[in-house]
């Protein structure tokens, strides 16, 4: 009986051989994590890019649209759902409102000013003071900016006007805001702005040596509780009389107590520019130990911004702000 002799088998021969093939296990979708991306990445969006048609509800409201470019942190938070869901819907949905974000803040946080022409120039500066009682010396990082116009708000004494004298000899106040100027007024007034007389508001024109400029300093009616309606009210007081304001020239500069994105800021943002820094960013200036949101501005019409900047503390809750300007 023939026998058939078998090929003896090398073990180092058997590690080297393939493994059989086996199909790569499909990745399984998870549908809650989809569902779930898509209606927070849809609800963020729309948020976003409508919270001004929201329901007005008072503090909630007011803080949303006080601190709206934060909620650009909450896509990161989604990135967690969408990795898990392994769906393409949930990642383009997550796409969305990122979009949206770059869409409404980055053209306004991009670095750079407007290209600065003409032959005058001018520079101003705001700061809310709460109270701050130190001394505005040159040394001041408000003061050092050496601005040819300087709006205070919240100023409690008439010592820094004093103090302030030889520098800036053109001044107004009314109640608690104050105009200082290098330069001599044509005329200059308090404001009544929706009951607030002679208290937050004033008016002047200052008469600089390449033109008029009008100036309105403001400091918004206080939030409480998030009851904003004195604020809205005399804001909106404001906007009537800048647009009624025919110079061609014009500055609004102080602490509104809003936000950029505040819904109350439209008809601000509708008749004037602003540039939040121009080293880039948001510009924000309140609290001064971790500024969050921007309640201060220097608001223009008829000028070009040339630079704009965030001052350095100087005791205040608040910072101030400069900005330079050709015409």
């Amino acid at each position: 009986m023939d026998t058939t002799v078998l090929p003896r088998l090398d073990p180092d021969d058997l590690r080297r051989r393939p493994a059989a093939y086996r199909p790569p296990r499909r990745r399984r979708i998870r549908p809650l994590s989809t569902v779930v991306v898509i209606i927070l990445s849809l609800g963020l969006a729309l948020v976003l890019a409508g919270h001004r048609w929201l329901p007005d509800v008072g503090e909630w409201t007011l803080a949303l649209e006080s601190f709206l470019p934060w909620l650009g942190l909450l896509s990161l938070l989604l990135l967690i759902p969408a990795t898990r869901s392994r769906s393409f819907l949930a990642w383009t949905a997550w796409l969305v409102p990122v979009v949206v974000w770059c869409f409404v803040f980055v053209p306004a946080i991009l670095p750079g000013g407007a290209t600065a022409t003409g032959q005058g120039s001018l520079t101003v500066a705001t700061q809310n003071l709460q109270g701050y009682n130190g001394s505005l010396s040159a040394s001041s990082a408000l003061i050092a900016q050496d601005a040819d116009i300087v709006a205070l708000q919240e100023m409690k004494s008439a010592e820094a006007l004093n103090e302030l004298a030889a520098k800036y000899p053109y001044q107004q106040q009314a109640g608690t805001v104050a105009l200082l100027s290098k330069f001599p007024f044509k005329d200059s007034e308090s404001l009544a702005l929706n009951g607030f007389a002679s208290l937050r508001s004033l008016h002047a024109t200052v008469q600089t040596p390449s033109g008029e400029v009008s100036v309105y300093v403001v400091h918004g009616a206080s939030v409480s509780g998030g009851d904003h309606t004195a604020r809205d009210a005399m804001l909106s007081d404001l906007q009537g009389r800048v647009s009624q304001d025919t110079s061609s020239r014009l500055l609004v500069l102080g602490d509104f107590n809003a936000a950029p994105s505040d819904r109350v800021m439209d008809g601000f943002n509708q008749q004037l520019q602003e540039k939040l820094a121009s080293n880039g960013g948001f510009g924000f200036s309140w609290p001064s130990k971790f500024p969050a949101t921007r309640p201060d501005h220097i608001l223009s019409k008829g000028l070009n911004i040339k630079e704009s900047s965030v001052l350095a503390p100087i005791g205040s809750d608040h910072l101030g702000l400069a900005g330079s300007f050709t015409f």
